[in-house]
C-alpha cells in the first residue's frame, strides 16, 4: 500500500480492533492485550512502515503515510468501522485517520499523544534520527529503553525490556530514521480536533518522562468533543505494557460504551 508492504496478524471474532504501535516498536507491542481483547473482538495488529516485518521503499515520510497506510490495510481487510487503539507515533496516525475518514472509526484510543508538539521536542527527534541512522542502534536502543520504561517496571520485568531493546537493535535504521523525522515534523493537528464527535479515550501513564505526553493528553481531553481522560498509576510512556490489566478492563468497558452510544 502506498509504497509500503505491511505485515499484519489477526486474531478473534467480533467488532473490529485495530492496534497501532508506537516508534519504535512493532506487533510485539500488544502481547498483552491479544487474549484480552480477541475474547470479544476481531483484533488485528500491524508493523508500521519501516518496523518489524514491514517494508518501504519510498523516502521523506509524512504521518499521513502512516495514517494512509492504515486506511488502505482497513480496505485490504474489508473492515468497514473499527475501534482504532494507537500509542505515541500510533496514537498520531489513528488521530490522522479519524480526521480523514471518520466514517471508519468507531471509537479512539490514543496512548501517550500529543496533537502538535515543540521546539524542543522536534530538535530531539532529529537528533535521535541522526543517531539512528548512523547505525548506532544498540547505543541508541539503551538509552531508549532506559527512558521510556519505569524503573520499577525495568527491574521487575527484565526479560520483557531485553525483547523490547532486542528488537529495536535489529530495526530497519533508514526507515526507523524516517519515522522519527516523521513525527517530529508532524503538522498541528489541534485546530482540527472539534470536528471530531467519536468516543476517544485518552490514557497516560502517571510516570510517563516524555514532556509532550502530559500536556498532549490535556489538550486531547479539552479539544475532542467526547473524549474522556484516564492517567494510569505506577506506569510510564506505554502504560498497555506496563500495567496490562488495569489498561485492558479500562479499554474494554470504554469499547462496550463506545458501541453502545451508536446502537
Amino acid at each position: 500500500v502506498g509504497g509500503a508492504r505491511l505485515h499484519y496478524e489477526e486474531v478473534g471474532a467480533g467488532p473490529a480492533v485495530v492496534l497501532v504501535h508506537g516508534g519504535g516498536g512493532d506487533v510485539s507491542q500488544w502481547r498483552h492485550q491479544l487474549a484480552a481483547f480477541a475474547a470479544h473482538h476481531r483484533v488485528v495488529t500491524f508493523d508500521a512502515r519501516g518496523h518489524g516485518a514491514s517494508q518501504a521503499t519510498a523516502r521523506n515520510w509524512t504521518i499521513t503515510d502512516f495514517a494512509r497506510d492504515l486506511a488502505a490495510l482497513l480496505r485490504h481487510l474489508n473492515i468497514s468501522r473499527a475501534h482504532l487503539v494507537g500509542a505515541t507515533l500510533g496514537g498520531v496516525t489513528i488521530l490522522e485517520v479519524a480526521l480523514a475518514h471518520p466514517e471508519m472509526v468507531h471509537s479512539l484510543v490514543l496512548i501517550s499523544t500529543a496533537p502538535d508538539t515543540t521546539d524542543e521536542m522536534r530538535a530531539r527527534f532529529a537528533a535521535s534520527a541522526e543517531v539512528v541512522e548512523s547505525g548506532d542502534l544498540a547505543g541508541f536502543a539503551e538509552g531508549f529503553v532506559n527512558f521510556i520504561f519505569s524503573p520499577a517496571y525495568a527491574t521487575h520485568h527484565a526479560d520483557d525490556v531485553a525483547d523490547f531493546r532486542r528488537r529495536l537493535t535489529r530495526i530497519d535504521p533508514i526507515g526507523y530514521a524516517e519515522s522519527i523525522r516523521a513525527l517530529g515534523n508532524r503538522p498541528d493537528l489541534s485546530p482540527r480536533l472539534e470536528q471530531l464527535h467519536i468516543p476517544a479515550l485518552i490514557v497516560t501513564g502517571a510516570l510517563d518522562p516524555i514532556p509532550t505526553s502530559g500536556p498532549g493528553a490535556a489538550l486531547l481531553a479539552c479539544a475532542l468533543p467526547n473524549a474522556r481522560a484516564a492517567i494510569i498509576p505506577d506506569a510510564a510512556h506505554l502504560p498497555q505494557i506496563e500495567q496490562p490489566e488495569i489498561f485492558n478492563a479500562m479499554v474494554l468497558d470504554f469499547f462496550a460504551a463506545a458501541q453502545l452510544e451508536v446502537a
